[in-house]
């Protein structure tokens, strides 16, 4: 406890400085206009810079006895570039820094994001940081001449995501997919996407696809229905759970083959916010007849339930969310719920999102977890705004038997965003994770004596969009 109460204290004393310092507003430079390009395109320009500190404290393996502590400065840059050919057809090319699997680089270039250019007797520094990746690349086209209802097409490297992300989140840095959609009537949406997720790269077929149905239902302003239906056929395994025989060209591929049901709700009753989600799985990896790999049914769900209420200023929410989990190796059934995920923060601060789940899966989401969470937001002012949650948290199944415990723990989070400027933000982030005795053998260390130690991280950051 005391540890926590140094954390928040050393959180506030940052962020009272910065503000102090930076509470005098410059002037506010006139609006950002398009540029209308020959035969009238108009083009239009932005981006992002961002700058974040952060330490974080026995989140590898909640052992204060090794060393576990990092503390680091990353920095993210985004060029966005939309063409608006017509009022019915647009472009979209948007570039990021950082790596092929990362959005940021790290300063000082540990990771390898710099070379060092600086020569002389003292040759460190002076290096040019990071490369430009593809984040967005894509042409859309509405209109309503094919069908005679309003419709389109999407297709190129997008984000996606459904629902409310708890089984599939691309968001992050996007598929190659395309996208068909209608709006039959002014309260429904209909799509239909395929998105690639892996090509092969020899003679077998062994890509990996997505395939989704969906479609959104809204009676009115407050309330909102959806439903949607994916299946992934993934002829290789690619990270399903399956299983490659060999290397190369002698490889065995076992195929997996998921089904993923997904129905949602939300509605506002009184000032009541209301919302439902419920995720069914379905699917198999495949027997092979080759190596006498047993046939694995995948049977995986989740939900969430949640309320929220504004007593102004503040909100108020109310959240619970299973996710199952797995203990059983002999039934051939996999009952772990399959999730697909960027590396983002889902729910909490450092489980999950700093820490390995349940599953001893890095930013895996809700499998074989459970959680309870309380949160407050508000609007302090103008410029000002915070936020905190706590979290009840457990395991629904033993990870191994190793772990005699399903006490993941409790977890207290809090945000504090101070708006510098128009488009100027700084905030300070972070979590305090009062650990369980889930992780009294996290790392394989069956020792009886090992202490399980809490674990902590704070993040503070400013970010300019343009």
């Amino acid at each position: 406890m005391k540890k926590f109460i140094s954390i928040v204290s050393a959180m506030l004393l940052v962020f009272g400085f910065a503000a102090s310092a930076l509470a005098i507003h410059a002037e506010i430079p006139s609006e950002t206009q398009a540029v209308v390009a020959k035969g009238g395109t108009q083009i239009t320009l932005g981006g992002e810079l961002r700058v974040r500190g952060e330490i974080q404290q026995n989140t590898s393996d909640f052992y204060d006895d090794t060393s576990d502590r990092k503390s680091y400065y990353d920095q993210r840059v985004r060029l966005r570039l939309q063409a608006d050919v017509t009022k019915n057809t647009t472009g979209v090319i948007h570039l990021e820094g950082g790596s092929a699997t990362g959005d940021n680089f790290t300063w000082g270039g540990s990771n390898g994001d710099a070379t060092s250019g600086a020569k002389g007797i003292y040759a460190s520094g002076n290096a040019k940081k990071t490369s430009l990746y593809v984040l967005e690349a894509w042409i859309q086209h509405t209109g309503s001449g094919l069908l005679g209802i309003p419709a389109g097409l999407k297709v190129g490297h997008m984000p996606l995501k459904l629902g409310n992300g708890l089984f599939f989140a691309h968001d992050k840095f996007g598929d190659d997919a395309i996208v068909l959609f209608a709006d039959p009537t002014k309260e429904l949406h209909i799509g239909l996407l395929t998105a690639k997720f892996a090509e092969g790269t020899d003679t077998a077929n062994n890509d990996a696809d997505a395939y989704v149905g969906l479609l959104i239902y809204k009676p009115n302003k407050d309330t909102s229905v959806g439903l949607d239906i994916t299946y992934v056929d993934d002829k290789k395994s690619n990270g399903l759970g399956g299983i490659t025989i060999g290397n190369g060209v002698n490889a065995v591929n076992i195929p997996t083959h998921l089904w993923n049901f997904g129905l949602r709700g939300n509605t506002t009753v009184s000032g009541l916010g209301i919302y439902a989600d419920v995720e069914l799985q379905n699917g198999k990896i495949e027997y092979d007849k080759v190596t006498g790999q047993t046939e694995t049914k995948l049977r995986g769900y989740a939900y969430m339930v949640g309320l929220n209420y504004k007593i102004d200023p503040v909100k108020v929410e109310l959240e619970y969310a299973y996710g199952s989990g797995d203990d059983d190796a002999t039934d051939n059934k996999n009952k772990n719920f399959v999730t697909s995920l960027g590396a983002d923060k889902h729910f909490t601060y450092v489980y999950e999102y700093r820490t390995k789940n349940a599953q001893g899966t890095a930013n895996g989401g809700l499998v074989n977890t459970q959680y309870v969470k309380l949160g407050l937001s508000s609007n302090l002012t103008k410029d000002l705004s915070g936020e905190i949650q706590g979290y009840w948290l457990r395991a629904n199944k033993k990870y191994s038997t190793a772990y005699d415990s399903k006490n993941i723990g409790t977890e207290i989070d809090a945000k504090v965003s101070y708006k510098i400027d128009k488009n100027l933000v700084y905030w300070v982030e972070g979590g305090y994770l009062w650990a369980g005795n889930f992780f009294k053998n996290f790392t394989g260390d069956t020792s009886t004596a090992k202490k399980v130690d809490d674990a902590y991280a704070v993040r503070h950051g400013i970010q300019l969009n343009f």
